[in-house]
């Protein structure tokens, strides 16, 4: 009979306790509506009907839940699982949303850079552009591309300029496009879309 009485108060206990974190839970998460505003935590511990003196153990606890979520879990997310009558926690790698992005690039400039990456595949066989050796007009119009496109280009230490991956990806789809004989006007890449303009 006392087993069962222990055994009873122990569940009873057990549900305050996740009843009281629940709520304080409850109240932290508004701050999502004022991260200014400061909370009175020994106001609502006595709210709560908790001790005083168990204050810092209920902060220590929220702070090492903090700690956690920042550090160990700040790439992943937690799950829980059933399996064979077994409650398991797992993880998973968070999916970063990413922002689009759009690139208004110029015919002229498209035109030029489908120049550019058809010498880098067919004619240089993925050599880089030294653009400290040969001042031809490709290679001018290279040096004054990169400046209004950078991201479409890598600067290696040699001096050496290649097509950074995001503007392989982007040259090889003008190649196809121009192989169709296909008028562009915009590419999408991932997040990144790029409108083509006429010139003015």
């Amino acid at each position: 009979m006392t087993s069962y009485l222990d055994s009873y108060d122990n569940k009873i206990s057990h549900r305050i306790t996740i009843h009281l974190i629940s709520q304080i839970l409850d109240i932290l998460g508004k701050y999502s509506d004022n991260y200014e505003k400061k909370l009175n935590f020994t106001r609502l511990m006595q709210q709560l009907k908790i001790p005083t003196s168990e204050i810092d153990e209920f902060i220590s606890l929220i702070l090492h839940f903090q700690e956690k979520f920042e550090h160990v879990f700040k790439e992943y997310r937690i799950k829980k699982k059933r399996q064979n009558n077994q409650v398991y926690l797992t993880v998973e790698k968070k999916v970063k949303e990413k922002t689009p992005i759009i690139i208004k690039i110029l015919t002229s400039h498209l035109n030029l850079f489908n120049d550019i990456i058809y010498t880098f595949k067919f004619v240089k066989r993925g050599k880089g552009f030294d653009t400290s050796k040969n001042d031809s007009e490709l290679l001018t119009n290279l040096k004054e591309l990169k400046i209004k496109h950078p991201y479409l280009f890598d600067l290696y230490e040699n001096g050496v300029i290649y097509p950074s991956e995001l503007g392989l990806k982007f040259g090889e789809l003008i190649i196809s496009y121009n192989k169709s004989n296909k008028k562009i006007k915009n590419i999408q890449i991932e997040n990144y879309t790029f409108i083509v303009e006429e010139d003015g």
